[in-house]
């Protein structure tokens, strides 16, 4: 049967004993009590201890060689045992002489304590539900010299002497420690010692810096120069204020593909021959018919190819009366009708032709025209590239602005009033005037250069401190540029003229230097005060690097200096 073993300490009072004794697990309890404790020589006690075993169903064996306190166990009703090993005694298995002649008391601080577990099994102690008739004294001693075997777990042995003894008492002596037990808190305890050495030094010696924020009021200026610009490098002088330009150029095909909208016919006009006759008098020898003369059958009308003369012909005079003779004069002359069409295309006519020629008689023709078709096509107009080309300067214009100035990159100052379109060759495809197939669409490009400068921001930083700090006071100081630009760009061909302008910041002189040589070693209090003093200082904070450290090193190296403007 397992049991436990409760080691009372001195400091413990009747209610620890009891306490402990109803919270054990196990049926039987070991009381191992200390040399010389007090609270059990009380009979009212040990007859507590006695009633709490029988309430919670325990057996409470107390182990002790002390006479006194075996009477009180013995008179409580309470099995006795003089060590662990030892078989338990019922009050009814002791006589009076077993109580006269006991030994001395035995602590247990006293006992030699080893390792081994007890080479010789005790009897197993078990809690009789009912009281046992008391066995003769000769049975005792037999059952002492051949005990019964028991397992280990049901042994009262030095090892568990060991696990218990180890609680140190206040009063009495101290029992002998197992080191091998407590090695790992040995370790880990002398590596803490170590870290927090090693922490001590680092917080004290490396870990101390500082971060000192000044704030400066400073005053607003308007800077105002003009310079040159140049697209000459070698012409470049920034003392003088003659900069270099950046420049970013980039040539572009844009097209654009639109609708026809000219309308044409491009068939063919009529051709044919007429006969022309007319009458003359002496005085008038010929006609001229002039090139594009008109001629016109039942409306529809044609202009003679070249110009042509009515000659005379030989024997064809007559007298007309007695001052006067008359002559037949004739001509054959090619005509083109004026308009394409098959409607031109007319037979022989002998009559019914007009002409824009005066005198003449006779007009036919003897043949009929031919030649004559019709033909209309989609062509492309003036108005119609023109339409196309402002729809694609429109769509490009600010696409390539965007374009150049993201080229340049964070270091130059771009000057957005420089920027160029140059547009060059229009082309249109078909040309204007000519034909577009059926269901397609001409096409219109255009070969555009786009032009932007801008100069270096570093070179124009220069020349505003360079041109501010002239009329600065020796205690005054520059403290920002501002945000350059230039107004009033124009020139051409590579040199340009403009204004610089800026806001510019400026204020008392306050060094990184100066702040430094007054605050190394200094109070954090100290050194708000002393930076507050000086002339044009706002405002002073001082962040230490950690919340022990309350002073400003003396390293410069781990002081950390901000100059800033106050806003």
């Amino acid at each position: 049967m397992n049991k436990d073993v409760i080691y009372i300490e001195p400091e413990d009072d009747i209610t620890d004993i009891i306490s402990k004794l109803k919270s054990s697990k196990e049926k039987v309890v070991a009381l191992v009590p200390p040399k010389n404790i007090g609270i059990l020589r009380s009979a009212v006690n040990t007859k507590l201890i006695a009633r709490a075993a029988k309430q919670s169903e325990k057996v409470a064996v107390v182990v002790t060689a002390d006479t006194s306190l075996t009477k009180l166990a013995v008179n409580a009703g309470l099995p006795i045992a003089k060590t662990l090993q030892s078989r338990p005694k019922l009050s009814e298995e002791f006589e009076p002489e077993d109580l006269a002649n006991s030994a001395e008391p035995i602590s247990i601080d006293e006992r030699k304590l080893d390792n081994k577990p007890a080479k010789k099994p005790v009897e197993e102690i078990e809690a009789p539900d009912e009281p046992e008739e008391p066995e003769s004294a000769p049975k005792t001693a037999k059952t002492e010299k051949k005990p019964a075997k028991k397992a280990p777990d049901d042994e009262f042995n030095s090892s568990d002497l060991e696990k218990k003894d180890k609680k140190k008492s206040k009063k009495g002596k101290k029992g002998i420690p197992d080191f091998d037990k407590y090695r790992k808190f040995i370790v880990i305890g002398v590596i803490a010692g170590i870290l927090l050495i090693v922490f001590l030094i680092w917080a004290i010696l490396f870990a101390p810096a500082a971060t000192i924020a000044v704030k400066i009021r400073t005053t607003a200026n308007n800077f105002s120069e003009g310079i040159t610009l140049t697209t000459d490098q070698n012409s470049e002088d920034t003392e003088n204020g003659v900069f270099y330009l950046e420049t970013q150029e980039e040539k572009k095909e844009n097209s654009v593909e639109f609708t026809a909208t000219g309308k044409k016919d491009v068939g063919e006009k009529a051709t044919g021959s007429l006969y022309v006759s007319a009458t003359l008098t002496i005085s008038q020898q010929s006609i001229s018919i002039p090139k594009g003369a008109s001629f016109t059958y039942g409306g529809y009308t044609y202009y003679a190819d070249n110009a042509s003369s009515l000659v005379q012909e030989g024997s064809s005079c007559s007298q007309v009366s007695a001052f006067e003779n008359t002559c037949k004069a004739s001509a054959t002359i090619s005509v083109t009708a004026a308009e394409n069409g098959e409607e031109y295309n007319i037979g022989a006519q002998s009559s019914g032709w007009t002409s824009s020629v005066s005198g003449l008689t006779s007009i036919y023709n003897q043949s009929a025209f031919t030649g004559g078709s019709s033909k209309t096509v989609t062509y492309v107009q003036q108005s119609d590239v023109d339409e196309a080309q402002s729809k694609l300067e429109d769509s490009s214009e600010e696409y390539s602005k965007e374009q150049l100035i993201e080229a340049f990159g964070d270091d130059i100052m771009v000057i957005e009033a420089s920027y160029t379109e140059e547009t060059g060759k229009v082309t249109s495809s078909p040309a204007v005037g000519k034909e577009v197939e059926d269901g397609e669409k001409a096409k219109l490009t255009i070969t555009s250069t786009y032009t932007i400068y801008g100069v270096e921001k570093s070179k124009i930083n220069e020349f505003i401190t360079k041109k501010t700090e002239e009329g600065l006071a020796d205690d005054q100081k520059l403290y920002e540029t501002g945000d350059p630009f230039i107004e009033r760009f124009t020139g051409s061909n590579g040199s340009f003229t403009g204004r610089l302008k800026s806001t510019t910041q400026t204020g008392p002189k306050v060094t990184e230097e100066d702040v430094l040589e007054k605050v190394k070693g200094k109070k954090v209090g100290e050194v708000q005060t002393l930076l507050r003093s000086i002339n044009g200082v706002s405002s002073v904070d001082v962040d230490t690097s950690f919340f022990w450290v309350n002073s400003v090193p003396d390293d410069a190296n781990k002081i950390k200096i901000e100059i800033t403007m106050e806003e």
